[in-house]
């Protein structure tokens, strides 16, 4: 596994150890599975829907995931406060190298959209392949290789999967969704990896009487959309300004700004119910990158 801790600090089984001794992170091997959750103010956002899917996970794994919920959220306040950054994305790993459980908790790189991304939409372009099982998050294969070397040579935030018959079924790290003229779309549930901003963005559009259909679309059909964008925990809720070549008008669309504008407000009305403070949110995304330190994360 990838030695991808930063910062100062991370925790296996609850006992902080310094980034700079990483060699347990080779003894983790591609069955393991993983969740991430982005901090704000400190807080873990959704963070019971985060474990809850991580738990999923295990248990379609044949393993069960027997780490309290208290003693995580403990090791990420006291992660937190070690390695002074309340704003960042926080990984968790489960693991059983030789038998033995380990539970890993670290800060990752994380590539946030600027203001500018959400004012103007992102380019995405396709990519051929899609999950083994989407409902199992693991850390198997060189597929994110082979999508980041093809983000990085076309400048693409996101890759879109498409199926052997022209399918379009999900981000390599977000869920997708396709506003037409009779409501918004998204691939069925049983085909992708339910992201928890997709949960909560079918809740917002059923509060806003915004008809969603579980239903892939083709390549062909891209041609007429109103608008897409993309969710996860990294991104929110981020609209699309291109596939491939396909210019497509998200950002005008009042039915994907509206879903932007609720979603911001329950992010903020989770961190508040933690004792954050709701007003980070605006505050930490306008910051620009440190060249030392993530944004969040003084020093």
């Amino acid at each position: 596994m990838k030695r991808e801790a930063i910062l100062d600090y991370y925790s296996v089984n609850g006992e902080l150890r310094p980034t700079g001794e990483t060699e347990i992170f080779d003894r983790i091997g591609g069955g393991a599975i993983y969740e991430v959750v982005k901090l704000i103010d400190g807080v873990p956002l959704f963070f019971e829907e985060h474990l809850a899917r991580m738990r999923r996970s295990a248990a379609l794994l044949g393993a069960s995931l027997d780490t309290p919920e208290t003693d995580i959220l403990a090791a990420i306040r006291r992660l937190s406060e070690k390695n002074r950054c309340r704003h960042i994305n926080v990984k968790l790993v489960s693991a059983h190298p030789d038998g033995e459980g380990l539970f890993l908790i670290y800060f990752i790189k994380s590539e946030y959209p600027g203001p500018e991304a959400y004012a103007r939409g992102v380019h995405t372009i396709l990519f051929s392949g899609e999950r083994e099982n989407p409902h199992i998050k693991t850390l198997a294969g060189s597929f994110r290789q082979r999508v980041e070397k093809a983000r990085q040579e076309t400048g693409a935030y996101e890759a879109l999967l498409e199926d052997g018959e022209g399918y379009i079924s999900e981000g390599t790290r977000s869920n997708i969704f396709f506003l037409r003229n009779t409501g918004i779309y998204t691939p069925p549930a049983g085909t992708v990896l339910l992201g928890v901003t997709r949960g909560q963005v079918v809740d917002i559009c059923e509060g806003l009487s915004i008809p969603v259909t579980e239903q892939s679309l083709r390549t062909a059909e891209l041609e007429t959309l109103k608008g897409a964008f993309i969710t996860g925990t990294t991104v929110d809720v981020l609209p699309i300004a291109s596939i491939d070549e396909i210019r497509i008008p998200s950002v005008s669309a009042p039915a994907i700004q509206s879903i932007i504008r609720v979603f911001r407000e329950k992010m903020r009305a989770d961190i508040h119910r933690r004792g954050g403070d709701p007003t980070r949110i605006d505050s930490e995304s306008d910051r620009p990158p440190s060249p030392h330190r993530p944004p969040g994360c003084p020093g």
